[in-house]
């Protein structure tokens, strides 16, 4: 009888170290934190180690100017309207693409994983027309949609899409079919099983497809300004690189580099305020 208290204490303390806890919001904050700040180092480092080859006369300043002639030229184009209504120009397109293929590709995506029998054709299909990048199809966007905005939105949309689709098809099939099980024992419909099984076990992949998807579409926007388009900031760039002016042209670089780092932070945040339970965000 003495044993018995100890016996029961075995299981009881291995199921309680199998329970994952959810961050609060702390500790959340904690974790987003600490990559922000080596992050920070690393661009510090980066932008001494520009400094001293600046200085010592490695690069050519005509090539590549210094740090501190393109950061006066940063704050110059932050003040600047024209390119900041470029940028904005720039930003809206390129959310409304994303946005759009999202609505249409992450349910295709579910479907597909949620009915095998059609997962296979389709994804022949995807192969072939994933593999061809982007900004292949510029000229042939340019000969359909002219320069404007709709050539744009096009191959973001054109672009983004399969790997949203992708990461949906990927994250619904991954999930434990005990569950899908269950779901159909309680007569569930089918609509039903997707809205409250297959979505949200496959939100951590979706969400992830949304990050990479939404770095893709800023490649290919400013790629299909700097070789066609008629405004954005891509073409704000090609212009001051066609008059000479190294230290703008590098000034507008950093300016988007920097728009894509915090992009992707809100996008990490964003992640881990929505889904702090996915695996991802509990290793953090």
């Amino acid at each position: 009888m003495s044993d018995a208290p100890s016996a029961m204490a075995v299981p009881t303390r291995s199921v309680l170290s199998r329970v994952r806890r959810t961050p609060h919001a702390g500790e959340r904050g904690r974790g987003i934190a600490k990559p922000v700040l080596l992050g920070a180092a690393g661009i510090v480092a980066a932008v001494g180690v520009w400094a001293i080859l600046s200085a010592t006369g490695t690069l050519n300043p005509d090539a590549i100017p210094g740090p501190w002639p393109v950061g006066q030229r940063v704050a110059d184009l932050l003040t600047d309207r024209v390119f900041l209504e470029a940028l904005g120009g720039t930003l809206r397109t390129w959310a409304w693409s994303l946005l759009v293929s999202t609505v249409v590709a992450v349910p295709v995506g579910l479907a597909l994983g949620y009915l095998p029998f059609l997962e296979r054709p389709v994804l022949l299909v995807v192969d072939a027309a994933r593999s061809v990048p982007g900004t292949a199809l510029i000229p042939v966007a340019i000969l359909l949609w002219g320069l404007g905005n709709e050539m744009k939105s096009a191959l973001v949309i054109y672009s983004v899409f399969w790997p949203l689709l992708l990461n949906s098809l990927y994250g619904s099939r991954g999930v434990d079919p005990v569950m899908k099980t269950v779901a159909r024992s309680l007569r569930w419909s089918g609509f039903k099983v997707v809205r409250r099984v297959v979505l949200p076990a496959a939100a951590p992949a979706i969400v992830t497809g949304i990050r990479v998807a939404a770095a893709i579409g800023l490649i290919v926007i400013l790629s299909a300004e700097l070789l066609g388009a008629t405004d954005g900031v891509g073409t704000i760039i090609l212009r001051y690189q066609n008059i000479q002016e190294p230290d703008f042209v590098y000034a507008g670089v950093v300016v988007v580099g920097l728009l894509g780092m915090l992009i992707a932070l809100g996008l990490t945040w964003l992640d881990r305020r929505i889904l702090p339970w996915s695996p991802a965000n509990r290793k953090r």
